[in-house]
């Protein structure tokens, strides 16, 4: 179980965001899971060394496309390309997009993290 943990939506996490960076919290990651027909994506933030984490979790179909929070934080720039290939999420705006190359090759499994393939698009072999 997550302490700290808020649940947002997709219209609300730039906002939510920001209220992080206003702080000036870290932002560790962001974790993706398939839960058939949606996608859960949390967020996870710390203010100083050896404090708790700070969570924010929305879920989304898999079709929505959802906004970058790296104009934010830049280096969501990571875990936002690497959702968008391994799970499909489509997320708008990012300061740096790979194109769904920066960890697949050209002949690379499509979205391998993805469990149900009919829901999700074409999944991983």
């Amino acid at each position: 179980m997550i302490e700290n943990l808020k649940e947002i939506t997709k219209d609300t996490l730039l906002q939510e965001v920001q209220k992080f960076a206003d702080a000036k919290a870290r932002f560790v990651t962001t974790v993706c899971s398939d839960l058939g027909d949606k996608l859960e994506v949390t967020y996870y933030f710390n203010y100083s060394p050896g404090v708790d984490m700070s969570a924010m979790r929305m879920v989304v179909d898999k079709n929505e496309e959802v906004p970058s929070i790296s104009g934010i934080y830049l280096a969501a720039v990571l875990v936002e390309n690497e959702m968008f290939e391994q799970y499909g999420l489509k997320v708008k705006g990012m300061a740096i997009d790979f194109g769904g190359l920066m960890l697949l090759a050209k002949d690379s499994p499509v979205l391998p993290m993805v469990k149900d393939k009919a829901a999700g698009g074409k999944g991983g072999e």
